[in-house]
């Protein structure tokens, strides 16, 4: 008894290689009837046109003479056109009741029936003074097209077998350069499985082959570190800096280093007053929206989320990855996040509950980063004193607004792209001198068209939630 075709084994060779020869065979098919149908659009189009243009022309020509009756002239004129046109093989002229005024054929019998196929009649209006005169019929000898796309025919047809014959070759060392490393990646793949965590793999190449031997390679390093992998990552929260200590397992903590970056301080407005208002379901669910959005807002600008502190949050820019534009990627972040805070207020409103206002405060400058702790506990900080003067800000900025610091007003990422107002100089704690601080009114157009995308993206996206 046969057994279905579905119980055959198909090597992977021989399906890349017939898939491909069948793109190809439709590939280049589909090319060559898409080109020889548009020269052959193209070439009558062109015949068209002409014969239009000089259809006109004799037209206009003919006028005078026509209503003049100087068939003279007419033939004159029609012998000059045939002589200088190797094309024009007839002209005549009708009258409005189809006779036949005058007649000049280049053609005898024998050679009008042997290009019949290749002749083709146009009919063009004579007018004297905008008065209907008669009709002029020009013949064209339109062989010349027909020899023209008779010979791109054949080149396309050569250039399709020629290009069919080196793809072929190509895709048959392309399907066996992708099926020999996959076949070695399953015989690895079986040998994981039974437990071996040391199996042979083929080189990585620079491509999607190589990519995947890489995977393979990174999926067993990964089951090998598992214990120590779940360790490290229970002790950090943010995943920049999870990423930064799994990037290497063998350091014990992340050292502290000095960096330069933005620091963006965000608070909700009485949310005491509030909590003491409401149940918790209700505080929780005004956080988790909260979050959400103080989340989306730093993933939009390459910001980390490093901290929840309460009703609060701290945003970095630039500090766990260089960000030359840390400064205003966190103007922008906070300008988004203001947009989106005010969406949510208008749908709250709608479902008739209460709505939240935010302040935010933003400061650059050089911070510590990195880890404290001990052995069984560790905890990532960023501390200095451009943590302190961003939650200051912070904690002076108006309800939902944004105040930011003269620093970042003299970041160059920054230069033209912001409005505020002319500035004022506050007191803050830990501060012997004044600060000078800054409410943002609106960013530049081109910023602003920006955010106005974002926030319709991010309605809609709340919406199909």
């Amino acid at each position: 008894m046969l057994r279905p075709l579905s119980d055959y084994r198909f090597p992977l060779f021989w399906q890349i290689l017939l898939a491909m020869v069948a793109l190809l065979a439709l590939s280049l098919g589909s090319l060559a009837w898409w080109a020889q149908s548009n020269l052959n659009t193209l070439l009558n189009y062109q015949a068209d046109t002409y014969a239009r243009a000089l259809g006109q022309q004799i037209a206009n020509s003919s006028a005078e003479p026509l209503m003049a009756d100087d068939k003279l002239a007419l033939n004159i004129m029609f012998d000059r056109i045939t002589d200088q046109h190797d094309s024009v093989v007839r002209l005549s002229i009708k009258s409005l009741s189809e006779e036949t005024v005058i007649t000049s054929d280049s053609l005898i019998a024998e050679q009008r029936k042997a290009l019949q196929p290749v002749l083709k009649e146009y009919q063009q209006p004579i007018f004297f003074h905008d008065v209907l005169a008669g009709y002029l019929l020009i013949e064209l000898d339109l062989s010349i097209v027909t020899q023209s796309l008779k010979r791109l025919a054949k080149l396309i047809t050569i250039i399709s077998l020629t290009l069919a014959f080196f793809a072929l070759i190509l895709s048959a060392i392309f399907a066996r350069r992708v099926a020999s490393p996959l076949n070695q990646l399953q015989e690895a793949a079986e040998r994981v499985a039974q437990g071996d965590l040391n199996p042979s793999l083929p080189r990585a190449s620079h491509d999607e082959v190589g990519d995947l031997v890489r995977s393979m390679d990174s999926m067993i390093q990964g089951l090998k570190d598992k214990e120590a992998i779940e360790h490290k990552f229970s002790t950090y929260i943010s995943k920049d800096i999870a990423n930064s200590i799994l990037s290497d397992l063998s350091r014990k903590r992340h050292p502290i280093t000095k960096t330069y970056g933005s620091i963006l301080f965000v608070d909700l407005v009485k949310f005491t007053q509030f909590c003491e208002r409401h149940d918790d379901e209700e505080i929780a669910e005004l956080l988790n929206q909260y979050y959400f959005l103080v989340h989306m807002a730093a993933k939009m600008y390459r910001g980390s989320v490093d901290n929840f502190i309460g009703d609060g949050a701290m945003l970095t820019f630039g500090v766990h990855k260089d960000d030359q534009k840390h400064a205003i990627n966190a103007i922008c972040s906070a300008q988004i996040l203001l947009r989106l805070i005010d969406m949510t207020n208008a749908q709250r409103k709608e479902q008739g509950k209460p709505v939240i206002g935010i302040r935010i405060g933003v400061h650059c400058g050089e911070v510590m980063a990195g880890t404290i702790g001990d052995h069984e506990r560790l905890h990532f900080s960023i501390s200095g004193d451009t943590v302190n003067l961003a939650s200051r800000l912070c904690d002076h900025c108006v309800t939902n607004g944004l105040m930011i610091s003269d620093a970042i007003l003299k970041e160059p990422s920054t230069k033209d792209s912001l409005f505020t107002d002319k500035g004022s100089e506050i007191l803050v704690k830990g501060k012997k001198a004044p600060v000078t601080a800054y409410q943002v009114s609106h960013l530049a157009p081109k910023f602003n068209r920006l955010l106005q995308e974002q926030e319709r993206e991010m309605e809609a996206l709340q919406s199909n939630d």
